[in-house]
């Protein structure tokens, strides 16, 4: 039976079917003409999978996005990062970075955060003479940070489904991601110097307070959220409450830049990204239950066991299979429908959950920006109108360094354990 969900799925994916569907679909015709499973379970599957307490949260981290970038948050962290590291070779892709790395402490989404720091600064660096490559590909890079730096939409989902403590996941992915986004502005660094993007004057202190002052309250806002989930005041789930609160509160009499009427379109819009997002989560559901029915997992773990006992080896190979899946399925379909077959590899040869957990959705990160489905990159693409080809030579480069990152994770598990260890019993 999984053979034939697996062709049906690829024949549906190239037609051109969204994933959610395509994934719905082949699950369908593998139950209908393959098992004897009466088909009232398709609907049992896709609610069960939606059934979920800690899933809350995805909506409302997706409004607490919409509201910060329509309520100027994303300009404002821009002017800031700008202030700081602008007048270095290459600063201007620096401060996409920077704007990126604290505007994912904020939306929990790659695209929410590459959308609404793209928007502002890839026509931006488009005018300091930035080939449109780099700087599409640098903010693809940079956005995906997203998903890595808390809170981070994957890291709930990958949790809700694993039992692993989402607060925990969130810590873990504080000193990856800080390593990633200083190595990703190395990067650009040298890029600024083979180009002679510099840009004029020095840094000045009257500026960065102006800035700083000028983008506080967004500042304060990953402080209030992460700081509330490692204190235990409240859930990961409730934080995002917090944030869709705080950001309306700031978009509405701090910044102003909406005003009561524009709030219907926006929560248009966030139910809009919602749905799309709940809907891959149901599509996916139905093929994780196929993947579990079919005893995958146990199919997998005495491959593994066949090949090694070395716990490290073994994170490495299941890495790379990752790695091979999020190259032809969105991130968070990939997540539901490969995590169900995890759990029982880090029971059975042992492995930390928190540092494999966090490990693995680095990886499904990681394979989320490369091609062919690449979904980030094609979001840049988009606003700076450049093309793949155009995107491919600066690449290389910028997922090296998230690579490294995941295999210096893989072999010093304190990089992903030591922050959750300060705040959980783990």
């Amino acid at each position: 039976m999984l053979a034939l969900v697996g062709i049906a799925f690829l024949i549906l994916l190239i037609a051109g079917l969204p994933i959610a569907f395509a994934m719905g679909s082949a699950s369908v015709i593998g139950i209908v003409f393959k098992s004897d499973i009466p088909l009232t379970l398709i609907a049992q599957r896709m609610f069960e999978g939606l059934n979920s307490f800690t899933l809350l949260a995805i909506p409302f981290f997706i409004l607490a996005g919409q509201l910060m970038e329509k309520g100027g948050i994303s300009k404002r962290l821009v002017d800031f990062s700008y202030s700081v590291v602008g007048y270095i070779k290459g600063g201007l892709g620096m401060s996409s970075i920077m704007t990126s790395t604290i505007f994912a402490g904020i939306s929990g989404s790659a695209a929410a955060d590459t959308a609404a720091v793209g928007s502002v600064l890839i026509p931006a660096m488009k005018k300091k003479r930035y080939p449109i490559g780099l700087a599409a590909t640098l903010q693809a890079c940079a956005g995906s940070l997203g998903t890595i730096i808390p809170p981070s939409m994957v890291m709930i989902i990958y949790g809700s489904i694993t039992g692993i403590s989402i607060g925990a996941l969130f810590m873990a992915g504080v000193i990856p991601g800080l390593l990633m986004a200083l190595g990703m502005m190395i990067v650009t660094y040298f890029y600024g110097a083979k180009y002679n993007l510099k840009e004029e004057g020095r840094p000045q202190l009257k500026q960065v307070w102006k800035t700083t002052k000028d983008a506080i309250w967004a500042l304060i806002l990953p402080i209030v959220v992460i700081g509330g989930i490692i204190t235990g005041f409240f859930t990961a789930t409730e934080a995002g409450i917090i944030a869709v609160l705080y950001a309306l509160f700031i978009g509405l009499f701090v910044y102003k830049e909406y005003r009561i009427k524009d709030i219907p379109k926006i929560l248009q819009e966030a139910a809009a990204n919602t749905s799309m997002a709940l809907l891959i989560i149901a599509g996916a559901a139905i093929l994780g239950w196929i993947v579990a029915y079919v005893q995958l997992p146990q199919t997998v773990i005495k491959f593994l066991a066949s090949v090694t006992e070395n716990p490290l080896i073994i994170m490495l190979l299941i890495v790379i299979f990752i790695m091979i899946i999020g190259m032809f399925i969105e991130t968070i379909a990939a997540t539901i429908l490969v995590a169900p077959v995890l759990i029982p590899i880090y029971q059975q040869f042992g492995l930390d959950p928190v540092h494999f957990g966090f490990v693995m959705v680095a990886a499904f990160v990681f394979a989320g920006v490369t091609p062919p489905v690449g979904g980030i990159l094609y979001i840049t693409a988009s606003i700076g109108r450049a093309k793949l080809k155009e995107m491919l030579p600066y690449l290389f480069p910028y997922v090296g360094v998230m690579l490294l990152v995941v295999i210096l994770t893989i072999f010093i598990p304190q990089l992903a354990t030591y922050v959750p260890s300060l705040f959980f019993d783990i």
